[in-house]
């Protein structure tokens, strides 16, 4: 007969909306490559930045930096959130 114990734990995720945390830890590097691309200038060859990864991994937060970055540095910044209709339903 085979037993098994059932271990619980408390999920650590805790959903922020992308709200900046006090410091962006660990991500510096991936940043610092984006700004290189802003100083380059548009059609940089080879250069570009996508933000992938589980849910509460900080894509969101990312995005926010990259924006502050670009806006710095003079360039437009469109920021847009799908809704319906313009995205699918999950």
């Amino acid at each position: 007969m085979l037993i098994r114990e059932v271990v619980t734990m408390e999920n650590p995720f805790r959903p922020s909306a992308g709200a900046t945390p006090p410091e962006i830890l660990g991500r510096a590097g991936v940043l610092d490559e984006f700004e290189y691309g802003l100083r380059l200038g548009s059609g940089a060859p080879g250069l570009l930045t996508i933000f992938t990864g589980a849910r509460g991994i900080g894509k969101t937060v990312m995005l926010g930096a990259a924006q502050d970055l670009a806006r710095e540095d003079g360039w437009a910044v469109v920021s847009e959130t799908a809704t319906a209709p313009h995205c699918p339903a999950s």
